[in-house]
């Protein structure tokens, strides 16, 4: 009987002594015994000074093989307003931040964005976003088709014209399309 107590004690010595060395060599190779999401800054866009102050980050985040290959990637925009309390939105993905008059009154960050679909994956619509600095979440201004209108919207605005609405976007598409086709 003490035979096979002693090589039970001499199994769990061993076993012990394994994962010991198992974690110290996960730990010295620069990893972790458990995974964790990893948070890569993309952007930052700060406007206004003071009170005023509008700090908005764009954040790619990457989580651990366990999560559903759909959600294993995502956007996040952090803002740090007067206001501010919101948690931070996530976005299938983001387009770059665009800074509006940083100086001025009229100073706002805005940026396009695709959206999850409630049950899951991506849901293909794009909405153009603005923060401005007292504001507690993102304000839609816009819902398009694609990421192509999204950019051309907020490219409109970094160039000081209004927004166009979406009978106005398709005309003017349509109209260059066919600039093409006259002799």
């Amino acid at each position: 009987m003490s035979q096979v107590l002693l090589g039970f004690r001499n199994l769990a010595l061993r076993l012990a002594v394994f994962v010991a060395l198992a974690a110290l060599l996960v730990w010295f190779l620069g990893g972790n015994m458990f995974a964790r999401s990893q948070v890569f800054p993309l952007a930052v866009a700060t406007t206004g000074a003071g009170d005023g102050r509008l700090d908005v980050r764009l954040e790619q985040v990457i989580l651990p093989v366990k999560g559903l290959p759909s959600d294993r990637i995502f956007f996040r925009v952090l803002f740090d307003g007067a206001d501010a309390a919101e948690p931070p939105m996530a976005f299938a993905s983001v387009s770059d931040l665009v800074e509006i008059d940083p100086g001025g009154l009229n100073r706002a960050v805005w940026f396009a964005a695709e959206q999850f679909k409630p049950g899951g994956g991506t849901a293909g619509v794009w909405c153009v976003y603005r923060l401005t600095p007292y504001a507690t979440r993102p304000e839609l201004m816009l819902e398009v088709a694609d990421r192509l209108e999204a950019e051309r919207q907020l490219a409109r605005v970094k160039a000081g014209l209004p927004l166009q609405t979406g009978d106005a976007a398709r005309a003017a598409r349509d109209a260059v399309l066919r600039a093409g086709d006259a002799p």
